[in-house]
């Protein structure tokens, strides 16, 4: 796999209980994201204010919709779409298929809501 110099990439905090798995990391290289694992943050309680303590993120990367509008206002936030819900009561098992980006920081330039599969 031929890769884009990191000087281009956009660092995206991951916020999660768990390490990005290959799947999501070969995604989000695609598009030229870096994913930087942060560790796990209470959904209903995150600031911009935490994740810029963190460290200089281009965007993030969450599970829960809580903390997606919590910090929508600062960053651009990606999501990943996961394949093969189990049934209810089996034991959790997916792997990403896509990442889906959102924007609502105004610019000068056009939003965009990008979709980015394998």
């Amino acid at each position: 796999m031929k890769h884009k110099s990191r000087f281009n990439y956009f660092k995206f905090a991951f916020i999660s209980r768990h390490t990005p798995t290959s799947e999501q990391i070969e995604i989000a290289d695609k598009k030229g994201i870096e994913l930087i694992p942060i560790g796990d943050r209470d959904a209903f309680t995150v600031t911009p204010g935490d994740i810029s303590k963190a460290g200089g993120f281009d965007g993030v990367v969450v599970v829960h919709p809580a903390a997606a509008l919590s910090l929508a206002s600062e960053y651009t936030i990606g999501v990943f779409e996961n394949a093969i819900r189990p049934a209810e009561g089996d034991r959790p098992t997916f792997y990403a298929k896509a990442l889906h980006l959102y924007s609502m920081i105004l610019t000068y330039e056009l939003i965009t809501i990008e979709t980015i599969t394998e």
